[in-house]
């Protein structure tokens, strides 16, 4: 009898919605699919998603989402209309792949299953902080401390009541276990990267991308307003933003710049391409965690330009800025003759520590010994 897993994820990344949670619950679902294992992936409904549809094999159900009142209403709301589509799906394993609303209502509807959670990216008001500068519509007041509360509260009852706790980087695990008052062992369980078979070939004049929603956390003007800096430099920005009329205005400010390229939303072929020519994945954002992206541009042996550096990997293989200049990192980039050596070096860790399959596997080890546990 085949295995049955329940990917629990905020999104799943298609032709129409594009983020990091989707694009890791794809990668490691169709793995999981091409290993014999019954997938199903329960996530919200979002834009013109069809309530079931096919993914990669993965049966993908979408629950409705909940319109008015305050966020955490809304959140919760929504999540109570879920709890059928939990059952329907009738898993063996419920892995969630961020601890959220979502693992609470995976957990009441289906309490006599097994429930994984990986940490992907925890959220302390600290964070929220570290948002709110970048972005003016998040504002910490007194009702979103406690719609705040509210959250940590259930999401650390749903962290204990879980059978095994995971997280994607070692960096997050203090932060993990002070959030959601943790006592019991948070081990690592890396993110899944397709490493591509092929020899990487730089393009022979510099180029550097950007990779990411074009969102008010990841500061895509910053990266933007460097092209006319460097113009011996040829910037190319990947990504669409959630917003349609903040996205157009970057497009018509920025359009013009001969040396900066705007793709839009790309293919996978694409985007690998482009990382392949590219000598350095440039990440302007405000706050990562581990972002999928370091690890697809390490796998193409791109070095990162970051402000964070998670784990050490961008002090590793790249270059940390840690004031903020990241025209002076490209000049730094141009100067280096070692530069590409540091991508070379990213790439076998990714293949030593995210290659999809064995990540994949290991998945399929910790599902398995949930469900036989040794006597």
């Amino acid at each position: 009898m085949k295995m049955k897993v329940c990917l629990v994820s905020p999104e799943i990344f298609s032709g129409e919605y594009h983020g990091g949670f989707g694009f890791l619950t794809r990668t490691l679902g169709r793995g999981l699919v091409q290993r014999g294992v019954e997938v199903s992936v329960v996530t919200v409904r979002r834009g013109t998603q069809e309530e079931f549809e096919e993914i990669d094999g993965m049966n993908v159900h979408a629950f409705p989402t909940q319109g008015r009142g305050p966020r955490a209403l809304r959140a919760l709301l929504s999540r109570l209309s879920s709890l059928g589509y939990y059952r329907r799906v009738d898993a063996d394993v419920y892995h969630s792949q961020a601890v959220s609303y979502n693992t609470y209502a995976a957990q009441r509807a289906v309490p006599g299953k097994k429930h994984v959670i990986t940490f992907q990216d925890p959220f302390d008001l600290h964070e929220w902080a570290r948002l709110s500068e970048a972005d003016p519509k998040i504002r910490i007041t007194i009702p979103f401390r406690a719609e705040l509360l509210l959250e940590k509260t259930l999401l650390s009852r749903a962290c204990r009541r879980a059978n095994a706790l995971y997280t994607q980087a070692r960096f997050l695990i203090p932060k993990i276990q002070s959030l959601y008052h943790l006592r019991g062992e948070v081990s690592l369980l890396p993110n899944p990267v397709e490493v591509p078979k092929r020899r990487m070939r730089k393009r022979s004049a510099p180029t550097v991308c950007f990779l990411g929603r074009w969102d008010p956390q990841k500061r895509v003007e910053r990266f933007l307003e460097l092209a006319p800096l460097l113009p011996e430099v040829e910037f190319v920005a990947m990504g669409l933003g959630h917003d349609p009329e903040a996205d157009a205005r970057l497009r018509e400010r920025y359009g013009g710049i001969p040396n900066l390229c705007l793709t839009g939303f790309v293919s996978e072929e694409e985007k690998s391409r482009i990382l392949e020519d590219s000598w350095a994945l440039v990440n302007t954002s405000v706050r990562e965690a581990l972002p999928v992206s370091f690890l697809e541009a390490l796998a193409h042996e791109t070095p990162i330009i970051s402000g964070e550096n998670p784990d050490g990997l961008t002090s590793a293989y790249g270059c940390h800025v840690t004031d903020g200049d990241y025209a002076g990192a490209l000049r730094s980039m141009l100067d280096d003759e070692d530069w590409l050596e540091r991508g070379r070096r990213g790439r076998r860790y990714v293949e030593e520590n995210h290659e999809a399959g064995a990540v994949v596997e290991r998945h399929i080890e910790i599902y398995r010994g949930l469900l036989n546990p040794p006597a």
